[in-house]
């Protein structure tokens, strides 16, 4: 009887090792759209090739999950080996950009996360807590940022997680996003595509993200940070330095790659300049590569950035 017992403790073990981690909701998913059918912006990103080796390949899975953060249920994504017993796998925490529903994670990210796990990676990425009902009211690196800590968190008890070699990646919203967590948690290397690193220009050059849009869909709709934020006019200056790693580049202590395009039309190369400047007027370690062809994102089907950041990411391996 008591042999009986045992093997009933260690199954129940088993199956809740997911909720221990942090992690519910867990299911696998696939790259179902053809190539022929992805949007615009995601053929620019990938050719067909390449798309079509993230589709087809079996080697990798990609999964949903739902975590908690604060009191928030948020969802998320990843790209792992099928196999992983008795691994230790190091990790990219991926921060996307957009704002709200607008450019959320869906399965056309699914081959980026795919060209970075195939280099010996698990990757984690967060649709952030302001997606679904709550798109329009996105904080844009306020209190959503716990989002990406407490993902930091969960990924940290799994059992083939390499604890000592965790990564984090940003592109453009993305960027803020992992500025402002590398002020709160330590990585061993980030790297930043065409981030936002000085959100008083950025609102400069583009004031809807204060003031808002109402010609989208009604799910990608945004109601713009003044109409969002407590006492905005009252608070504008610290609101938006809070935004701005340019302001706060000495609370920034792991080393960053910073990548970006002169011809960058949605996020100046100027703030990125900056912040490099910044980060070596304070002792920061950081590497700066400014682009000349015309791009936002710096997608790896036309440039060296995935090369660049793999070999960042090596460098800093323990």
């Amino acid at each position: 009887m008591k042999k009986i017992v045992l093997v009933l403790i260690l199954v129940v073990a088993r199956s809740n090792s997911s909720a221990q981690s942090g992690f519910f909701e867990v299911s696998e998913k696939k790259i179902e759209t053809p190539y022929e059918q992805i949007s615009e912006w995601g053929k620019y990103r990938y050719d067909s090739l390449s798309y079509k080796a993230a589709q087809t390949q079996g080697d990798y899975v990609f999964e949903h999950f739902k975590y908690k953060s604060d009191s928030v249920k948020v969802d998320g994504f990843l790209c792992r080996p099928r196999l992983v017993q008795r691994k230790k796998i190091p990790v990219i925490l991926y921060n996307r950009g957009g704002t709200g529903n607008y450019a959320k994670l869906s399965e056309e990210d699914f081959p980026d996360f795919y060209a970075l796990a195939k280099e010996g990676f698990v990757v984690f990425a967060s649709n952030y807590r302001y997606v679904g009902n709550r798109g329009k009211y996105d904080q844009i690196g306020g209190d959503d940022i716990d989002d990406v800590i407490n993902l930091h968190k969960s990924i940290m008890t799994l059992d083939y997680v390499d604890s000592e070699n965790i990564f984090m990646m940003g592109i453009s919203r993305g960027g803020l996003m992992t500025y402002k967590s590398l002020t709160k948690i330590d990585v061993n290397a980030a790297v930043v595509i065409g981030g936002i690193a000085d959100f008083e220009l950025f609102v400069k050059k583009r004031p809807i993200f204060l003031d808002g849009w109402s010609d989208l869909s009604e799910e990608e709709n945004y109601l713009g940070l003044k109409n969002l934020l407590l006492h905005f006019d009252k608070n504008r200056s610290n609101y938006l330095k809070n935004r701005s790693a340019t302001t706060w580049a000495d609370k920034i202590n792991s080393p960053v790659y910073i990548l970006h395009s002169r011809q960058d039309g949605r996020v100046p190369a100027k703030s990125a300049l900056e912040l490099a400047k910044q980060l070596h007027i304070n002792n920061k370690p950081y590497k700066l590569k400014i682009y000349d062809k015309k791009s936002h994102s710096l997608p790896y089907s036309k440039f060296d950035s995935f090369e660049e950041i793999i070999s960042w990411f090596r460098r800093h391996l323990k």
